[in-house]
């Protein structure tokens, strides 16, 4: 079992930190249609020239110039015709010293930074970003901010947009002294006014996501306790059920990682004889806890319909009822006492079905204590995700 956590444990932890470069989403190529898989990563700042989609383990390379649009987990991109200054740089020694916008025309990706009534997008090229905003008309106006050079030395700013963003600004916006003087041609300020300008018609896509999962199963617990004498360790069925937090961190990704926290009823109810010189000790536990545990899943070899994850987590065994029934002269020579606090461990392995249902079989081993050589209950559960 030691060998199974070290094993589970490396598993879990090289996912974890693993740099997955995939994610899931899809491209509209010229004649419209919608092609769906796992997209290689895409990013404004290095732009493509192809990109690979994964489609039932086959992997197809992609012209960028045959799509339109591209989806590469909750990042867009499409393809557009604007204006822009490539005169325009930020290093000082490639810097422009004329004052006005040199504008040419231009068809390429631009990636959809606030989705709503009113879009902003952005386009990178040499490492220098031009934002635009899109209405209804669908086309692209570009907000216009240049640094440029006077006198070989000084550098100057052209904050046109300034005045852009004042002509499309509505009741959403809060006009106060210096509010707009103090935005700046970058992502946050941008993304920041664009967000409140659209109000209710925002639309944003979530990466991370919260579920809420419930178990019900059939436990069946181990324990072994130190008596006097060396006894073997006894067996108890029983229903168990456990509400369940789950937080996924990156849901565009075909095998996420995830973290949990999970509470669990958990109970152990036997009869012990311990043979003594005289007569034999009769011993009635009666034991029920709740183990909170917290930990990490990692999805593995998932598919459309069917994902499979492997699961580890640290516990604390909360004793609810902890009765040991014994006779005196037991009690004087070996009390016991099993209502403390515990560490412990809960490992398994699960299947989801159709993102909703679950099969799943864990592990739970409490640490030893100075009363238990062996406290461990293996569940088999279904459940639902909500």
């Amino acid at each position: 079992m030691r060998n199974f956590f070290a094993l589970l444990l490396i598993f879990l932890f090289t996912n974890l930190y693993a740099q997955n470069k995939f994610e899931l989403g899809y491209y509209i190529d010229q004649s419209g249609n919608k092609i769906e898989g796992e997209i290689s990563e895409i990013t404004m700042n290095s732009f493509p020239s192809y990109f690979i989609i994964r489609k039932k383990g086959k992997e197809e390379t992609v012209d960028t110039n045959k799509a339109s649009l591209i989806k590469y987990g909750t990042v867009v991109f499409e393809k557009k015709s604007f204006q822009y200054d490539p005169s325009v740089r930020s290093d000082i020694a490639n810097m422009s010293k004329q004052k006005e916008f040199q504008l040419v025309n231009k068809t390429a990706f631009v990636q959809l930074m606030v989705n709503g009534d009113t879009k902003l997008y952005k386009y990178t090229e040499n490492g220098v970003t031009t934002f635009f905003y899109e209405t209804s008309n669908n086309e692209l106006t570009t907000l216009k901010y240049k640094k440029y050079l006077k006198n070989d030395t000084d550098i100057n700013e052209n904050k046109e947009f300034i005045n852009q963003l004042k002509e499309i600004k509505n009741q959403s916006i809060v006009d106060k002294e210096g509010y707009f003087n103090a935005i700046k041609y970058n992502d946050a300020d941008l993304v920041s006014y664009f967000t409140k300008l659209n109000g209710k018609s925002i639309k944003t896509a979530k990466q991370s996501k919260v579920l809420f999962n419930v178990f019900a199963g059939y436990a069946i617990g181990s324990m072994d306790i130190k008596f006097l004498q060396d006894l073997q360790a006894q067996t108890y069925s029983h229903v168990t059920v456990m509400p369940e937090v789950e937080y996924v961190f990156n849901n565009n990704v075909m095998n996420p990682t995830s973290f949990y926290l999970n509470l669990k009823y958990r109970a152990f109810k036997a009869d012990f004889e311990e043979v003594y010189e005289r007569e034999n000790w009769q011993h009635q536990v009666d034991y029920q806890s709740l183990l909170l545990s917290l930990g990490a899943k990692k999805y593995f070899l998932s598919s459309k319909d069917m994902k499979f994850y492997g699961k580890l987590g640290f516990g604390v065994d909360i004793p609810l009822k902890a009765e040991i029934l014994s006779p005196v002269a037991s009690w004087r020579l070996n009390p016991i006492y099993l209502d403390h606090l515990k560490g412990g461990i809960n490992t398994g392995l699960g299947m989801k079905l159709y993102n909703s249902f679950l099969v799943e079989i864990d592990y739970d081993f409490v640490f030893n204590t100075n009363f238990i050589n062996k406290n461990t209950s293996i569940n088999f559960k279904v459940g639902y995700s909500f």
